[in-house]
């Protein structure tokens, strides 16, 4: 049995959906800030998962779309690290 089949991808890509609703939904509610680390933590984990579920059926604009969270939520999870929430320099 291939554990690493079509439905183990499908079912990644989602959770990856699953996780962005979840992370506007909580964003919506005003649960989570936009602020907050976890609020890219979220969106860049989501982003890798659905950047994951591209190896079975590839999209080139949903990979070009993830990556680019992917890059952004890096950037802004490291800033919030380095600069203990100072965003005034943006």
């Amino acid at each position: 049995m291939d554990i690493f089949g079509e439905s183990f991808f499908r079912a990644i890509g989602l959770l990856g959906f699953g996780l962005y609703v979840t992370n506007y939904g909580l964003l919506s509610s005003r649960l989570l800030s936009s602020e907050s680390k976890w609020f890219f933590v979220n969106n860049t984990i989501a982003a890798s998962l659905v950047l994951a579920s591209n190896y079975i059926e590839f999209n080139l604009a949903s990979v070009m779309i993830q990556v680019f969270w992917i890059f952004i939520g890096t950037i802004a999870i490291l800033h919030r690290r380095n600069s203990n929430h100072n965003l005034s320099r943006f």
